[in-house]
């Protein structure tokens, strides 16, 4: 008889598969440590770290501690204290629950713990070698837990031969700390890393006070208290103005119900707030802790317990644009200066700086509507209010235009100027479901059969409406082809195969993808039909452009990130000129 090709494992090379699921690098063993205090009830938290956490983990608490006979027992695979019976995993109240993380530490590093009850007067000790707990010997130490975690994968060199620098780990543990300080912000936190104190934040100051421990003190007094409730939900945080954004999205901390959380629909809630605030490229600042029912979240999806699921992720998504929206709307205005020093780019030579009130009309911009149409309403922050007042100077190359402030000198680029705009009045017809057609539309007298391909003639199956809001009449001819009625006003037809496979690209559905497929919508729309970056505006064009600026809410930049206004003060012009 042939001898089987299937075996079970040793349980050495089970644990080690086990454990690379939960601890992936020394980050991940730090973030379970950390966890397991503040389930422990602990009110400090110290951490330290040496070698990039591969030479040493330390972490040591105040919380509820452990007897001799418990210590031996939580490096045991499934070993908690968190869950009884399958039904507690839909309330799950706690970070651990799984049993796994101090086994899955010990089948992968040499562990020392120690640990002490509030009610007894000496501790118990004991080593994890080659993943079996020693017998536990009486030392002397405070209460709580301090567990010691020394070279860190040294039987499983591959997984340690895929670890980055020991600077690059170290960030990374500190980022994990950071994290927990934000969602316990009543815990005092200290990380050291290689002896010294790179984190303290005393637990006092509550969540402002701990978002400046950990994001930076040049925050200062600019964060935004976040405190909503809708829905059965509670947003709570802290968020930056749009002035504090960071060039990454590593500011960006989300948790629901205290744990921190990677969940993509939550994060474009965040950014979406900010839309037409920032520039491409900048992310906002935001710690949101998301409380809800601990039955509306399932957040045992993956071992690292970095993935949740909703019951109704729509909801939530909504509820957290939502406040982060009413908080923003009340930050102070953005104001975008020169740098230090500003290198002069080049040039064309053929086209001349236009004086204001020169005689050049481009026939029907003015009468179609696209300068000078009333606005639609909004309760949004408008950082160009008083643009109306401001006058007209010139246009230069056709593409930038100078108008006289009240406070100095502003420098426009018409094209993204236009295009804010337009984009303002197109997404208000498409965000509120019972508002009437808002974007005037354009009818063809010959309709027009473009080719756009399958993808693009599927997209438009259940979007008709959300289209037609936006001035567009579409219908299926054939597979590949749309027959096209309406468009927009102001589109320009040589462009309208292009701006059909902006608005109807594919994409999953969802809230988050919902609100970017409506930015999606509105920003092709009011690309394709604002003025080019390079024609000739008139005085009167130039000026319903900026009536219509001031009656736009919102930030300084067009949709797509792009500075539409620069302003420079007259203490700025005195100090470039020399007179102060």
């Amino acid at each position: 008889m042939a001898a089987s090709r299937i075996r079970v494992l040793p349980t050495a090379v089970a644990e080690a598969i086990a454990a690379g699921e939960v601890i992936e690098r020394p980050a991940s063993a730090v973030k379970e440590l950390v966890e397991n205090a503040l389930d422990a009830g602990a009110r400090r938290v110290s951490v330290e770290i040496e070698g990039g956490g591969i030479g040493l983990i330390r972490v040591v608490d105040d919380g509820a501690g452990m007897s001799s006979e418990e210590l031996s027992l939580a490096f045991r695979r499934y070993a908690t204290s968190k869950l009884v019976e399958i039904a507690d995993l839909a309330r799950i109240s706690t970070f651990g629950f799984r049993g796994e993380a101090l086994a899955s530490i010990a089948a992968v590093a040499q562990v020392t713990a120690i640990s002490r009850l509030p009610a007894t007067t000496a501790a118990s000790k004991i080593e994890v070698v080659d993943r079996e707990p020693g017998p536990a010997s009486p030392v002397g130490a405070g209460p709580g837990t301090s567990i010691e975690v020394r070279t860190l994968f040294y039987n499983t060199p591959a997984r340690r031969a895929f670890l980055r620098s020991p600077r690059a780990e170290a960030a990374a543990c500190l980022r994990v700390i950071s994290e927990a300080v934000l969602g316990s912000p009543e815990v005092a936190f200290e990380a050291r890393v290689d002896g010294r104190r790179v984190l303290a934040a005393s637990g006092r100051g509550g969540l402002i006070e701990a978002a400046r421990s950990v994001l930076g003190r040049d925050l200062g007094g600019g964060l935004l208290a976040v405190d909503r409730s809708a829905d059965r939900i509670t947003i709570v945080g802290v968020l930056g103005p749009p002035q504090s954004a960071r060039p990454n999205r590593n500011s960006i901390v989300l948790m629901v119900n205290g744990r921190r959380v990677h969940q993509r629909a939550l994060v474009a809630a965040v950014e979406g707030a900010y839309r037409g605030l920032l520039p491409v490229g900048r992310y906002p600042v935001a710690v949101l802790d998301v409380r809800c029912d601990a039955a509306e979240v399932d957040v045992n999806v993956h071992p690292t317990k970095r993935e949740v699921r909703f019951q109704d992720e729509s909801r939530f998504f909504e509820a957290v644009q939502r406040a982060c929206w009413e908080v923003i709307k009340g930050a102070a205005p953005t104001r975008l200066v020169l740098a230090q020093e500003t290198v002069p780019g080049t040039q064309p030579t053929d086209q001349q700086w236009l004086p204001a009130g020169s005689n050049v009309w481009r026939p029907g911009l003015v009468e179609a509507g696209l300068l000078g149409d009333q606005l639609p309403g909004s309760d949004a922050p408008n950082l160009l209010a008083d643009a109306d007042q401001w006058r007209f100077l010139g246009q230069g190359h056709n593409r930038y235009l100078v108008v006289q402030t009240r406070s100095g000198i502003a420098l426009l680029d018409q094209h993204a100027a236009h295009e804010k705009v337009l984009y303002a009045r197109v997404l208000s017809s498409l965000v509120d479901d019972r508002a009437e057609v808002l974007q005037p539309a354009q009818g063809l007298l010959d309709p027009i059969l473009v080719e756009v391909g399958s993808e693009a003639v599927l997209a438009l199956d259940g979007e008709e409406l959300l289209l037609r809001r936006a001035g567009f009449d579409l219908a299926a001819f054939g597979e590949t082809t749309l027959r096209c009625s309406a468009v927009p006003l102001g589109t320009r037809l040589s462009e309208l195969r292009e701006l059909l496979l902006e608005v109807l690209e594919p994409g999953d559905d969802g809230s988050a993808e919902s609100d970017r497929r409506r930015h999606r919508i509105a920003a092709s729309v009011a690309c394709h039909s604002a003025v080019r970056f390079g024609d000739p505006m008139s005085a009167e064009e130039v000026a319903l452009l900026l009536r219509d600026l001031s009656r736009t809410s919102g930030g300084i930049t067009c949709p797509h990130g792009r500075p539409a206004v620069l302003t420079l003060s007259e203490g700025q012009l005195l100090a470039a000129f020399g007179r102060r």
